[in-house]
C-alpha cells in the first residue's frame, strides 16, 4: 500500500503551462496545437479503442460512425493523391513506403534524400536494410537544395548500382532551417528516371498547400500532431494508384489447427492503424481548420509573421538569420553567438535566455542552449506575434546587444 501511495504522489499532478498563460513558440508544438473542436472530441473519445465502438469490419479506416471512411477519400482529395492510409507517425508512414519498394524492386537497394532529411528518413532506410545517397545542400547562411543535384545523384547511383535508386525522398520543409523546397522540379526528374518520388511533408502538410499531381509525388507522408492540429501520434500516407496493391496488403495466413485467417486485416499496419482514439478524432475534428488554414491567403499571412520578426530583430548585435528569406514555413532558425557570450558570465549560464522569455509569459525555447535557436510563430495572432518581437528586443537590451 505504501508502494501505491507514492505512485499516486509521483503520478497526481501530471499537468503543464496552458496556452492561455503563456506563448508557445515551441517549433514542433505550433502546426501541432489542437482545435477547440478537437479538444471537445478528445474528451469524447479519450479512451483506448474508443473509435472502434462502431467497427463492423475489423478496420478502423473502414467505420463509418464516426465518418472516418468519408475523412479518408477527404484527405486524399485535400492533398490531391488518389488514396490516404494512416499510420502511427510520419516516420512510420516512411518505413513502411520503404519497405513495400523493397519488395517491389529487389535489386534497387539505394534511396536518394536531400542532406536536410530529418533523422527519420535516415532511420527508415536502415530499418529496411538499404542505402542512401545525399543530395548535397549549399552550406551557406542559406543551406539550399537544388533540384539540378538530384539528377547528378540520382546518375551517380545508377552508374555505381548498375540499377536506378530505389526512392527518392524530398523534405518539403526541414526540420533544421525550415526551408521550402519546391517539390515539382523533383517529381519531373523522377518522371524522366521512373523512379518513385516521396514528399516528406510532416512539417508542411497542414501549414502549407499541398498538391501531389501537381509534384508529381507517388507518395506523400504527412504528421497530424506536428503540423495537422492532432494530438497524435498519427501520421498520413498518401500513395498513388500505380502502388495501392503494394501498400495495402492484406492478410493471407491461416492456422494450420484452427483454420484461423484474417483477409480484412492489412499486413503492412499489422491489422489495421493504430490510431483508435484520441490521434484519429482529433485530426478527423481539426480537419476543416486545417483546410482553411492552408489556403494561400492564410498561408501567406502565416509566413509575413515570420518575415516581420525576423525583419525587427535582425540587426541585434550577433544574430544570424539561417535559412533561406524571406521565410515560406514560419519556423525560424538564429544563430545567437551574443547569447553564447553572455551565458559565459551568467548565473544561470544558458538557461538564462528560456528564463527571461519565460519572466515575460513566452514559453517553448530549449533549456540550457543560447548558441542557437529556434521559434515557431504560426498560429499565433499578431499580437502576440509583436508582443514576442517587444520581448526579444528588450532582452537584447538587458544585456546590451543592441
Amino acid at each position: 500500500m505504501e508502494y501505491i501511495n507514492e505512485l499516486v504522489q509521483k503520478y497526481a499532478n501530471l499537468t503543464r503551462t496552458i496556452n492561455e498563460e503563456f506563448i508557445n513558440i515551441h517549433p514542433i508544438q505550433r502546426g501541432g496545437m489542437l482545435t477547440p473542436e478537437a479538444f471537445k472530441a478528445l474528451v469524447a473519445y479519450g479512451d483506448g479503442y474508443s473509435l472502434c465502438d462502431n467497427c463492423l469490419k475489423g478496420r478502423i479506416d473502414q467505420i463509418e460512425n464516426p465518418p472516418v471512411v468519408e475523412f479518408l477519400k477527404d484527405m486524399a482529395k485535400f492533398l490531391n493523391i488518389d488514396n490516404v492510409m494512416l499510420t502511427a507517425a510520419a516516420r512510420e508512414s516512411k518505413r513502411l513506403v520503404m519497405e513495400a519498394l523493397a519488395r517491389k524492386y529487389p535489386k534497387r537497394k539505394t534511396v536518394v534524400i536531400d542532406s536536410l532529411a530529418h533523422y527519420t528518413t535516415y532511420l527508415a532506410i536502415e530499418a529496411n536494410n538499404l542505402k542512401l545517397s545525399e543530395v548535397p545542400n549549399s552550406e551557406n547562411r542559406e543551406f539550399n537544395i537544388e533540384a539540378i543535384d538530384y539528377e547528378k545523384i540520382i546518375k551517380k547511383v545508377q552508374n555505381e548500382d548498375g540499377v536506378l535508386p530505389l526512392l527518392v525522398v524530398l523534405t518539403h520543409v526541414d526540420y533544421k532551417y525550415g526551408n521550402y523546397n519546391d517539390p515539382k522540379p523533383i517529381g519531373e526528374i523522377c518522371q524522366k528516371f521512373n523512379i518513385p518520388f516521396l514528399l516528406n511533408a510532416a512539417y508542411s502538410g497542414g501549414i502549407l498547400p499541398i498538391d501531389c499531381k501537381e509534384y508529381s509525388a507517388d507518395f506523400v507522408v504527412c504528421s497530424g500532431h506536428k503540423s495537422m492540429a492532432a494530438s497524435g501520434p498519427i501520421g498520413v500516407l498518401g500513395f498513388n494508384d500505380d502502388f495501392y496493391n503494394d501498400i495495402m496488403v492484406n492478410s493471407k495466413i491461416q492456422g494450420n489447427i484452427s483454420s484461423k485467417s484474417f483477409p480484412s486485416k492489412l499486413c503492412t499496419v499489422m491489422g489495421c492503424p493504430p490510431v483508435y482514439g484520441a490521434p484519429l478524432i482529433t485530426l478527423m475534428a481539426s480537419f476543416p481548420t486545417v483546410v482553411k488554414r492552408t489556403q494561400k491567403e492564410v498561408a501567406d499571412e502565416e509566413s509575413k509573421k515570420a518575415n516581420y520578426v525576423i525583419e525587427s530583430i535582425k540587426n541585434i548585435k550577433g544574430i544570424e538569420i539561417l535559412g533561406k528569406l524571406p521565410k515560406i514555413h514560419p519556423l525560424t532558425n538564429l544563430k545567437t553567438e551574443s547569447f553564447s557570450e553572455v551565458a559565459k558570465t551568467h548565473p544561470r549560464r544558458g538557461f538564462f535566455l528560456r528564463d527571461d522569455f519565460k519572466e515575460r509569459g513566452i514559453i517553448g525555447l530549449l533549456p540550457g542552449i543560447s548558441k542557437e535557436m529556434k521559434f515557431n510563430t504560426y498560429d499565433l495572432t499578431w499580437e502576440q506575434v509583436k508582443y514576442f518581437t517587444k520581448s526579444f528586443i528588450e532582452i537584447a537590451q538587458k544585456y546590451n546587444l543592441l
